[in-house]
């Protein structure tokens, strides 16, 4: 897949997104520069079709979609109840560029995965509320999906694949939330 198929693809898969419902947060392009401090940062290569539209001026460099406060109401701190219920976004991990949120960068979910001894994944897509699921590439440029210590290749699947499989997941789990929300 090359840079402007990803791109096309990505923004497809967001003509799903409601406005009212969802916001969506990303940063500014990012330079040569700053995708070489996140390979040095990482120790690993940047994907060329993820590269490719993180640095143009397109509006894609990470993306976060997340459900709007009024809509779903961020959970009180020690709040018991099913996990779906506190994945209210997803995140398209970005280069670091100091508009983007810190929680939508890829070095900041690179050093938790490290952390968990996952040093050979580039971290591409995170749910928001779950801190231990993480979708990227390994070395070979292969889809690997992370959780829980456990790391899986993800066969015949790309990151325009998962990231469709997250949107259109998180689009159910709001209409989830807003029936829960209706019978409380």
């Amino acid at each position: 897949m090359d840079a402007q198929e990803f791109h096309r693809r990505v923004w497809k898969i967001l003509k799903a997104v409601d406005d009212s419902l969802f916001e969506v947060v990303g940063g500014s392009a990012a330079s040569a520069d700053d995708i070489a401090a996140v390979e040095a940062a990482t120790g690993l290569r940047v994907p060329e079709y993820l590269a490719g539209i993180v640095s143009a001026p397109s509006n894609t460099n990470g993306l976060a979609v997340i459900v709007r406060e009024h809509v779903w109401p961020e959970p009180d701190e020690f709040s018991v109840g099913p996990a779906w219920t506190f994945w209210r976004g997803v995140y398209l991990l970005g280069i670091d560029v100091p508009d983007l949120p810190e929680y939508v960068r890829i070095t900041t979910a690179h050093t938790k995965l490290a952390a968990a001894g996952f040093t050979d994944v580039l971290p591409l897509i995170k749910v928001r509320g779950c801190g231990n699921r993480f979708w990227g590439v390994n070395p070979s440029g292969a889809m690997v999906f992370v959780y829980d210590g456990e790391e899986t290749v993800l066969e015949g699947k790309n990151l325009a694949d998962v990231y469709a499989e997250q949107i259109s997941e998180l689009l159910q789990r709001q209409q989830d939330m807003a029936q829960r929300l209706r019978s409380a």
